[in-house]
């Protein structure tokens, strides 16, 4: 019974639980901003609204000073409406800047940028984006490297933190939504598959990769996996 119990309290159907804000810090960035993550959105026709409304909420209790969207924002065409809705609202709390993912590439990669761009977000993938004198964003590795003291890499999937980046965020934890448990920073069953199937990893030259379990799935179906936003301290 106490199995079942457990079991039952783990699995999640439907997205329909509240969003877990998961709470990271970088310290030897040291910008003093706060940002907000979210990825794997996978926004359908009228968001589902407790989704959107639930990343509003979260984003206005936070105050970050700007947000980062980590790709597959939609999952179908008829969630781009909802996308450009959101990226409006969100950009009245704070600026906001966002790539593509796999499925927003399947949807068509310049739909996605117009929804977002006239929402009045920034689309990464095509400049980097000079946050302040000292810190600049990216939505690409192979984008030429900006005049700043801190580097950041906004991408979909996760690759190895590598200079100049000094932080790396990342989404789709592919494999990932059914989660036995956690060993240095891994979830497994997933790892034995996936080498990015974890949270967060730190390299010894002060580099970090965060990785977030993402907002919402297509299959909406997760066990031991809280969907997430992150809030990172840098």
């Amino acid at each position: 019974m106490k199995f079942l119990r457990g079991l039952l309290n783990n699995i999640e159907v439907g997205a329909r639980r509240p969003l877990l804000v998961r709470r990271e810090s970088v310290g030897n960035i040291g910008a003093r901003k706060r940002l907000l993550f979210a990825s794997d959105l996978h926004l359908r026709k009228n968001g589902p609204r407790h989704i959107v409304e639930g990343l509003l909420e979260i984003a206005s209790r936070e105050c970050p000073d700007f947000v980062l969207l980590g790709g597959d924002l939609v999952d179908s065409r008829s969630g781009l409406e909802a996308l450009q809705s959101l990226v409006r609202r969100l950009s009245r709390v704070a600026a906001l800047g966002a790539v593509a993912g796999n499925h927003d590439r399947w949807i068509g990669v310049d739909r996605v940028r117009a929804a977002v761009s006239e929402g009045g977000g920034r689309w990464l993938e095509d400049v980097p984006w000079l946050l302040t004198p000292g810190c600049a964003i990216y939505g690409s590795r192979k984008q030429p490297v900006q005049s700043a003291s801190y580097h950041l890499l906004c991408t979909h999937h996760p690759v190895a933190s590598a200079r100049p980046f000094n932080l790396t965020l990342s989404g789709h934890l592919h494999g990932g939504q059914f989660v036995f448990y956690q060993r240095q920073g891994r979830l497994y069953p997933g790892a034995f598959l996936y080498r990015w199937n974890g949270l967060r990893f730190d390299d010894n030259d002060g580099r970090t990769l965060l990785i977030s379990r993402g907002v919402q799935d297509t299959l909406p179906l997760r066990w031991n996996c809280p969907r997430e936003v992150l809030i990172v301290e840098i």
